[in-house]
Formats: structure tokens, sequence, C-alpha cells
């Protein structure tokens, strides 16, 4: 019967860890994309004044 107990908390403490909350989803979507474009830009106007002879 214990590990009957054991076995349930498992799936729980596994399903809390899966279900996250969509607005932190969502959050952290934003995030990332808001980094990545900011990096891209970075990295075009890096480009674009250091390799003059490419464009």
């Amino acid at each position: 019967m214990n590990s009957t107990i054991e076995i349930q908390k498992s799936i729980s403490t596994w399903d809390m860890m899966v279900h996250a909350p969509i607005k932190k989803v969502v959050k952290f979507g934003l995030i990332c994309t808001g980094l990545g474009v900011v990096m891209g830009i970075g990295l075009g106007v890096f480009i674009v004044t250091e390799m003059p002879g490419v464009l």
C-alpha cells in the first residue's frame, strides 16, 4: 500500500512540473523573442558597419 501512495505522489509531482500556466509560458516566450530581436539587430548593425564590402 505504501508503494502505491509513493507512486501517486511522484506522478502528481511530475504532473505539476509539466503543466505550466499559459501566462508564464507566453511571458517566457515573449522575453526570449525580445532578446533574440535585440541581438539580431545588434548583429545586423555590426555586419553593416564593420563589413562595408559585403553589401
